[in-house]
């Protein structure tokens, strides 16, 4: 007969074998979210994981409403759901707050800002050649965007409208010289906005400013946040990443042409104290 004490030692290593680490993956998004490409590339994390760390069970932020991300932030913050993360621009404020994983989930692509012009813009953007002459521009963006903040610390005047289509009337109606977005984003905005009258879309320069987007996590788990970590290394060098990568971000990122663009580098002070050893997984773009 098993003394008590063994016999709990065996029953609590039995459990903690076949246990599933429970995850729950949030997103702002509007679509099928097992589609998307962040819900991708947390699987194959974990997939890439199981050897170390076991097996897992990926579940969806419960309720059928669509958040913004101030409130994904909260709830991160807040732990209101068991191991939850979600990914977001990194902020040197963010990375206060949270535990943010530090591997560029879209390897970068975000970085790479092209935009959307008037018929007049698009002829005086094609004549600039410097910095100076790039930051005498009027930026727009969404209001509390991060990229706005980041622009005006660069020297640009930025203008800001609330709702998304407006961004698109503004750009259209001189409202300022040019929308940024990212190099990923054109195709699928410019097939979605091209009905709006004098819109167009710039061809000739790229603003790149470093725009790392992590997954974040509650600063307790710690555990589970380097378990993704783990995850996304092992599934980089296996090249199993960059395939999936490949999938979502390829023909969206030929469409914005970068190898034909001038690119003005910029810096971005948001990001000032964040561990620069990310930047090992920046893909460039402009060499696919």
């Amino acid at each position: 007969m098993l003394k008590f004490p063994l016999f709990l030692f065996l029953l609590t290593f039995s459990f903690n074998s076949f246990a599933k680490l429970s995850v729950t993956f949030a997103t702002g998004a509007l679509a099928n979210i097992k589609d998307e490409y962040e819900y991708n590339v947390l699987k194959l994390a974990l997939d890439h994981s199981i050897e170390q760390y076991g097996e897992y069970e990926l579940n969806i932020r419960p309720g059928n409403d669509v958040p913004s991300y101030t409130r994904l932030r909260v709830e991160t913050e807040n732990n209101r759901y068991e191991n939850m993360v979600y990914k977001d621009s990194v902020s040197n404020e963010l990375m206060d707050k949270l535990l943010g994983i530090p591997f560029p989930v879209d390897l970068g692509a975000a970085s790479y800002r092209v935009g959307f012009v008037s018929p007049e813009s698009s002829q005086k953007i094609k004549h600039i050649k410097t910095k100076n002459q790039l930051t005498s521009l009027t930026m727009i963006q969404g209001r509390g965007w991060l990229d706005g903040e980041i622009l005006e610390s660069q020297g640009f005047k930025v203008v800001e409208g609330r709702y998304i289509e407006g961004l698109f009337h503004m750009a259209a109606n001189m409202r300022g010289d040019l929308f940024p977005l990212g190099a990923h984003e054109l195709k699928t905005a410019w097939e979605q906005f091209k009905h709006i009258e004098y819109l167009d879309y710039d061809k000739s320069i790229c603003i790149y400013y470093p725009l790392p987007k992590f997954f974040f996590t509650h600063k307790d788990n710690v555990e589970f946040a380097e378990r993704v970590k783990t995850g996304l290394e092992n599934a980089y060098q296996s090249g199993d990443l960059f395939k999936l990568w490949k999938k979502y971000f390829y023909d969206k990122v030929m469409f914005s042409n970068l190898s034909q663009r001038k690119i003005f580098k910029f810096e971005n002070p948001k990001i000032s104290a964040v561990d620069k050893s990310y930047e090992q997984y920046i893909l460039d773009p402009s060499t696919l």
